[in-house]
């Protein structure tokens, strides 16, 4: 019951992520620099296709909630942490205090409530840290979602992470990621991604991709409304979210929609390692520019970076194929 467009979804938004934070690194013009954020959207699309496939697969294949766990800390947590393992035993990549206090912030999960460990080995961790907050309440959150009405799941998520988002704002706290990016401010998107999944469980025929006309406009007004959010900045970008979503989502769907072979199998086949090159990019970046800096142009040591980091990503995926074989 996969659905080949959700596996674009996925390859395409960590693509642009991947590149979001390759370009980050560079000196770039204002305007240009503003407009490389809209790639940091792809977490929203990535976030609802979480909770689309977990709530797939445990409608097909239900689980209980210790074999839930134990499988994705299997996929998941393993892989993270042996990558967290690797950047500790590289002198250059982490130079901020304690490094031994840093690596166990990330085995035993407390950099999620601790914002000096956050960005340790790499800002992107924030992502693996949100989306184990919703493995953990996963087995709760389905049986609540799989009872309620859809509609009413998704507005009442939506009301919480709203509700989250300004109990951050009125708390002085958007520009801390423990804070911001808590997973009660994606559950609305996450709701989204399993009710979705729980219609298309029950009728294949559900799921349409909107005429292409439609998702020009939904694209251009979510662009928009970003822009302007993103201007005005501070609490404003905490309610960003909506307008993201449905701006990145549309625009990754038009391109799907035009139905250009080589790009739609090229995205298809990244899904396949997209969390092993979210979790190894940053490293793999980090280590090509301290060694070419000075011997490089900046954009041949960053192409050099993207293809190394996509190459290693494979290597990466089909080295743990084998781990998880042997256990």
């Amino acid at each position: 019951m996969r659905l080949s467009v959700i596996d674009f979804l996925r390859g395409y938004s960590i693509f642009t992520i991947v590149l979001f934070h390759l370009l980050g690194s560079f000196e770039l013009p204002d305007v240009l620099s503003n407009a490389i954020n809209f790639g940091g959207a792809g977490v929203h699309v990535f976030v609802l296709c979480s909770g689309f496939g977990l709530c797939l697969s445990q409608l097909n294949k239900p689980l209980s909630c210790v074999q839930f766990l134990k499988k994705r800390f299997l996929k998941v947590y393993i892989p993270y942490i042996l990558v967290i393992f690797l950047s500790a035993l590289i002198p250059f990549i982490y130079t901020n205090g304690d490094k031994l206090m840093a690596v166990l912030s990330h085995v035993f999960l407390f950099r999620m409530f601790n914002e000096h460990f956050m960005n340790s080995f790499g800002s992107h961790f924030w992502f693996v840290s949100m989306i184990l907050q919703f493995y953990i309440v996963f087995p709760l959150l389905f049986g609540i979602v799989n009872k309620c009405k859809l509609g009413g799941g998704v507005i009442s998520a939506l009301l919480i992470s709203l509700g989250w988002a300004t109990f951050v704002g009125l708390m002085g706290k958007s520009d801390l990621r423990i804070w911001n990016s808590f997973f009660l401010q994606y559950l609305w998107e996450f709701v989204l991604g399993m009710v979705l999944a729980i219609k298309y469980f029950q009728n294949q025929s559900f799921m349409k991709i909107p005429p292409i006309k439609y998702l020009i406009v939904f694209a251009i007004v979510g662009i928009s409304l970003v822009g302007i959010t993103g201007i005005k900045g501070g609490v404003w970008k905490l309610y960003n979210d909506i307008p993201s979503l449905v701006g990145y989502l549309s625009f990754a769907l038009l391109i799907y929609s035009f139905g250009i072979k080589w790009i739609n199998e090229f995205f298809t086949y990244t899904n396949k390692f997209s969390y092993e090159w979210y979790l190894i990019h940053i490293l793999i970046f980090c280590c090509v520019f301290h060694f070419t800096k000075t011997i490089l142009p900046s954009y041949i040591s960053g192409s050099l970076a993207l293809i190394l980091s996509y190459v290693f990503a494979i290597i990466y995926h089909q080295l743990l194929k084998k781990l998880y074989n042997k256990i």
